[in-house]
């Protein structure tokens, strides 16, 4: 207490009671006092200053606010608390110091020295270090000066060179966690026996002590640093000094030791440290005199430590709400201060805005950084670059977060609107990139507009973005327009690249005579030939047309070019063989091209995986794929665009998921899932919809619903075209067709562009409700109209552009129609159908006529020939209409066209067995309506010689077909064929009557075990109302006078004995089919 009253009658009293409790943590009399030695006494800078008597020549030193004179001392003076002492004992002391005065100034000189506290001027002081103009911070050492411990240890004894080497001993351990503790009693120590330590000590003891944040460590430096005499002070002193202040949260006595340091060396030291925490905690104040200490030394060309070093380590979040606050700083001091003070925070505002925009990949609140960017309109112009560094800010983070990517594409409209900035090259080629990352062709225009109107055009980079991303979107015009513009500006150094683009959009719209003009076009104008990849792109075009006998031809035109079929060659080839089902051809080139020493790649075990699926052979399949996980493959990294496959070899395993959906397996798909999941393998789009595909099957489509709108968005997987078609087709099959227009919706709302798949839904829903209204309505007196129905179908047709096909990914299964005609000629078919399930023949004809007029538009007179389903349709239509010759004259259409798609290569058709195992149901659907024909035109005869004819060729025949077939035959009397066909090709599947329970629900169970929908996905089973005929035949052979009918009962029992006991134990129904054909019998 007595220390406090005595300082505070001294200038800057206050300050002292201030600062003194942080100073002196306990108040213990030292050793040294009792000793009569207060000279001796381990006091703070300030206190000694203070004791020490002054001089002639006075120095004064600023701090803080508080100004403290203080006298320059000689080093060798002192003064003791007279006061303190009694009368006999200050007189002894004073008789002792008389009498040994020279010697005791020997003994003591050296020791003040280093407690001494008083602030003097570094030039005066003996042993100054502060750099010379020429001196940069790098330039300090921390060492001790040659010698330096040598003459402290010969001032010192034994035993002080003994607790130094000690101390020293802890101080350089280099054990982890450090016992900070210890190195503190050491020091304490060495302060007690008022030893020395040499500057190199004293800057290693800050740096042990600064590793530990703990608050008794913090003050632990603040103290050492009083402890330092101010000429032994340098610049890292001083920094750790500042980071115990800041780590106390001692902001004011920070500002102190900045200023200190500001005064004695040229370099500013511990502003990077204070400027982080005044942007942590909004203390603006103190942030303007850093920044304008920065600004003065930068004016004067003086080389200082990076400023920024501390805000730098800052995380994004809080960093932008720094800013962000600087900017509303920077607006208050335009309106409350002077004109000096408001440019001061101002430039510190605009740095700091610079400084947060330039993290990259770090997430942060979007809404605060469009707010700071919006005020800082108040305090400047818009300046571009601001907008730009935000732009690219947002972009880092746009691939994860949509936000960003929204708020990016929101910044770079108000910078080409709005603010009416001309944007630069680099702000447009990072938006051409993430418009391209986005497939958004739209937002690319956009910019390809703005290269064009303020830079005259794009650079070469950009064509190549921005062509790139218009061939994948299949805009073959504007592909073209760009390629052409590129050559006129930049020549033909790179015509082979953006000739691939060509070939590419071409591709994609699937567009194989295009693509074949094209290189005939580039041929004549530029003398251009195709290098590798170009022919493979080609090559998958008419690959994904169905056009084996082209892909085959540019082949053998790739090898006459002089070069190799790579991996990706054989890899189309196999797909395109594959999606046929030949297995045959797809494992001879896979073997071809191990033969060749090419390294197969994944796609080319895809297609293996999916011609054996496609070929019914799905253990060899699941074998293949198990296989192919420990193969060495090429993965997708390597593949062009133009070639379906994936690193993480899902693909595969969705195609056996795929296959087990469609042909109810489900056993089997849950089977797969856990495997995958064992096996690591990721799921991805398909997958999820291979589930939904297998749930909505089981007509359970709320469940796949459960897995679009909850399973997939946990995993960050965003639905597709081909999820909402898939449930569309699952709410029809449950007969719910507000969901699907629910779905539809949701589509649209997601800017999710609608395919033909979904639009096929969506013309089924309008017919059903046309069907619903005229049965209502109508009764069967006026003509069916579908008005809705025709109507979706034509907002379909009038957007149709092959550029649709651009948005379809790989297929998982075989098609059976070809791609390119599908997409449109599957409104036709449905269409077709209803009009001739409703009896509308005049409608019938007109949605042939248009169908023939739509197919000539988009691929010329090739697309002329409908597909089998559309002509499976007409035949319904003729069929219902009494017209049998046009009903046989699509027949035969149906057949040619069979024939073009089922036919093995190079299979000569004369011979057994030449139909592809996929297509071997491809006439199922029609051969039903065409033996019906037959029966009515009385040529029954003429079914037997189709059905041979179609079975030699290798078609098989669905049990639909067999059924009808046996019913047909039973009708005209044909007892024994209609019972030997069902014998040999149905009642295998036959459980017996026993195995519905009652009869009254055994017509029911058994109309339930057949799925009209499914060719031929299970087991052969007669149908019941070919059972009922059987039974009408064997009344009538049974009622025949004088047993004429017992014979041929006989035969029956003996060629079909199953059969006839089916057709024996049948119960009697009261139903419409046992009526008419029973009792008529």
């Amino acid at each position: 207490m007595i220390e406090r009253v005595t300082a505070c009658l001294e200038n800057g009293g206050k300050h002292v009671l201030r600062r003194i409790s942080k100073q002196q943590t306990h108040r213990s009399l030292h050793s040294a006092f009792w000793s009569h030695g207060a000279g001796n006494i381990n006091l703070p800078s300030w206190w000694l200053a203070f004791l020490q008597v002054p001089s002639s020549r006075d120095h004064t030193w600023s701090f803080n606010k508080c100004a403290t004179e203080i006298p320059r001392t000689p080093p060798d003076a002192f003064g003791f608390l007279d006061f303190l002492y009694p009368g006999e004992t200050l007189a002894f002391i004073r008789k002792f110091m008389s009498g040994n005065a020279s010697a005791f100034r020997r003994r003591r000189s050296q020791p003040l020295l280093q407690r001494s506290r008083a602030y003097t001027s570094a030039a005066d002081a003996p042993g100054d270090i502060r750099p010379s103009q020429k001196d940069t911070a790098q330039s300090i050492s921390i060492e001790a000066p040659a010698g330096e411990d040598t003459n402290l240890d010969q001032l010192d004894g034994e035993a002080g060179r003994g607790l130094r080497r000690e101390f020293k001993r802890v101080l350089r351990n280099n054990e982890h966690p450090l016992n900070t503790q210890e190195l503190w009693q050491k020091y304490q120590e060495i302060q007690g026996m008022s030893l020395s330590l040499n500057s190199g000590d004293y800057s290693l003891l800050f740096e042990r002590l600064s590793t530990s944040k703990t608050p008794l460590d913090l003050k632990c430096i603040g103290n050492l640093l009083s402890d330092i005499p101010l000429f032994k002070r340098i610049y890292l002193h001083y920094d750790h000094a500042v980071f115990a202040a800041l780590g106390q949260e001692d902001l004011e006595g920070a500002m102190c030791l900045h200023r200190e340091a500001t005064a004695r060396f040229r370099y500013l030291h511990g502003s990077s440290m204070i400027l982080k925490y005044t942007v942590q905690h909004s203390r603006w104040r103190c942030a303007e005199e850093i920044w304008k200490h920065h600004l003065d030394r930068e004016r004067a060309h003086v080389w200082q430590p990076d400023i920024w070093k501390g805000v730098n380590t800052l995380q994004a979040p809080e960093l932008m709400a720094g800013a962000a606050g600087a900017v509303s700083e920077a607006i208050r001091q335009a309106e409350t201060s002077s004109h000096d003070d408001a440019d001061l925070t101002r430039s510190l505002a605009i740095s700091l805005m610079r400084r947060a925009l330039s993290t990259r990949n770090i997430e942060f609140d979007v809404s605060i950084q469009l707010r700071m960017l919006s005020k800082s309109r108040h305090i400047q112009q818009p300046d571009l670059s601001l907008f730009k560094a935000a732009v690219l800010q947002n972009l880092s983070l746009g691939r994860q977060n949509r936000k960003h990517s929204n708020a990016a594409l929101k910044l770079y409209r108000e910078v080409r609107g709005k603010l009416n900035l001309v944007p630069d090259l680099g702000l447009l080629m990072a938006m051409l990139k993430r418009f391209s990352a986005l497939r958004d062709s739209q937002g690319m225009y956009k910019v390809l507009e703005d290269f064009r109107k303020h830079h005259e055009a794009p650079p070469e980079e950009a064509y190549s973005l921005i062509m790139a991303q218009l061939a994948r979107h299949g805009d073959f015009d504007a592909v073209d327009g760009l390629f052409r513009d590129f050559v006129d500006r930049y020549g033909k150094g790179e015509i082979q690249k953006h000739a691939r683009n060509l070939f590419y959009a071409c591709f994609r719209r699937a567009e194989a005579d295009r693509a074949d003009s094209v290189l005939q076009s580039l041929r004549g104008t530029y003398g251009y030939e195709p290098d590798l990849e170009a022919w493979n792109i080609l090559i998958a075009t008419y690959a994904r047309v169905g056009n084996y006998d082209g892909a085959m031809s540019l082949l053998e035109k790739l090898v006459a070019a002089n070069f190799t079929p790579s991996n990706s060659t054989y890899g189309i080839l196999m797909g395109m063989c594959a999606k046929r089902s030949d297995y045959d051809t797809t494992s001879a080139l896979y073997e071809q091209a191990i033969s060749a020493g090419i390294k197969p790649n994944i796609s080319m075990v895809d297609s293996l995986v999916l011609a054996l699926v496609a070929s019914d052979r799905y253990d060899e399949a699941y074998q293949v794929v198990q296989e192919a996980m420990t193969m060495d493959l090429d993965d997708a990294t390597n593949q062009p665009r133009y070639i379906a496959g994936d690193v993480t070899r899902t693909r595969m395993w969705n195609t056996l998921l795929s296959h087990c959906a469609l042909n109810r397996r489900l056993d089997k798909v849950a089977e797969i899932q856990k495997r995958m999941h064992e096996a690591g393998v990721p799921f991805d789009n398909i997958t999820y919809a291979a589930l939904m595909l297998s749930l909505c099957i089981k007509n359970m489509p709320g469940s796949a619903l459960r897995i679009k709108n909850v399973i997939m968005h946990s995993n960050g997987a965003r639905p597709t075209a081909l999820h909402y078609s898939i449930l569309m087709g699952g709410f029809m099959k449950t007969n719910e067709p507000n969901k699907v227009l629910l779905l539809a919706n949701e589509m649209l709302k997601n800017n999710i562009n609608p395919t033909f798949s979904s639009q096929n839904q969506l013309l089924r829903v309008a017919s059903k409700v046309d069907e619903q209204q005229d049965d209502q309505e109508n009764a069967g007196y006026q003509p069916f109209q579908a008005r809705r129905a025709e109507e979706v179908m034509r907002q379909a047709l009038e957007t149709l552009n092959p550029m649709e096909l651009a948005l379809l990914g790989p297929k998982q299964r075989a098609q059976s129609t070809p791609v390119n005609v599908a997409f449109y000629s599957s409104y036709f078919s449905y269409m077709i159908y209803l009009y001739g399930k409703k009896k509308s023949f005049d409608r019938v004809v007109g949605m042939y006529d248009e169908y023939i007029s739509t197919a000539r538009k988009v691929h010329g007179n090739a697309g002329a020939l409908p597909p089998v389903e559309l002509l499976s349709a007409l035949m319904v239509t003729h069929f219902n209409a009494g017209e049998h010759a046009e009903t046989e004259k699509c027949w035969h259409l149906a057949v040619e066209k069979s024939e073009q798609l089922a036919r093995k290569v190079d299979a000569d058709t004369s011979q057994p067995g030449w139909v592809l195992h996929k297509y071997r149901f491809i006439l199922a659907l029609p051969l039903t309506r065409y033996m019906q024909s037959l029966q009515a035109s009385s040529r029954v005869d003429d079914i037997a010689t189709t059905v041979d004819y179609l079975q030699h060729a290798g078609y098989r025949l669905s049990v639909h077909n067999w059924n009808k077939y046996s019913q047909i035959l039973a009708q005209e009397g044909q007892s024994l064929l209609a019972y030997e066909i069902c014998e040999k090709h149905l009642i295998e599947g036959w459980p017996g009557w026993e195995h519905f329970g009652t009869p009254i629900r055994a017509k029911h169970k058994i109309k339930k075990q057949w799925n009209p929908t499914s060719l031929d996905r299970g087991r052969p089973f007669p149908h019941y109302e070919t059972l009922v005929y059987l039974a009408g035949v064997y009344l009538d052979l049974k009622s025949m006078p004088y047993g004429t009918g017992k014979e041929t009962l006989q035969d029956l029992e003996r060629l079909a004995p199953r059969t006839m006991e089916a057709v024996l134990k049948m119960p009697n129904f009261d139903d419409e089919t046992q009526n008419s054909v029973l009792r008529r019998s």
